[in-house]
């Protein structure tokens, strides 16, 4: 076997390398775009105090009666549906009916244990807010093995 074989192999590898480092770049390009929010995904923001954990969620156009919130000590889940319909009769006898209907449902692990017997809810303008206080941390003690 002579050297000049080995040489084209290795800028054949070289090349080939390019083409994955090329393709590497492109998945990299895709998965940072950002991500496509639904209409159906409403905004929310948790915030963690010293005391109790916040959830803020905007949900306008929902009725109080149709979101439901699951709490565990280490979960929330929230979930709704939004029904409107709109009807308008307009000069000349045309009647224009428009109907829109959306679910949401979001469920996710608290950053903290929370006691679900003390947790609220409020309910206000759209705007739902959520306060569960959290559970006092047990402090690790060390166990003398006999």
């Amino acid at each position: 076997m002579n050297d000049k074989n080995i040489v084209p192999l290795v800028k054949r590898s070289a090349a080939a390398l390019s083409s994955f480092e090329s393709l590497g770049r492109v998945f990299e390009d895709l998965f940072d775009l950002p991500a496509v929010k639904s209409a159906n995904t409403p905004q929310m923001d948790i915030r963690e105090t010293d005391k109790a954990i916040e959830v803020s969620v905007a949900l306008p156009g929902v009725d109080k009666k149709d979101i439901n919130l699951d709490l565990t000590e280490n979960t929330l889940a929230i979930s709704c549906e939004r029904r409107e319909e709109k009807e308008e009769k307009g000069d000349g006898g045309y009647v224009r009916r428009e109907q829109s209907y959306g679910r949401f449902f979001r469920s996710f692990t608290l950053p903290a244990p929370v006691k679900t017997g003390e947790a609220k809810a409020e309910y206000k303008d759209g705007a739902l807010k959520i306060t569960m206080p959290k559970q006092k941390v047990s402090k690790a003690r060390q166990i003398t093995i006999s």
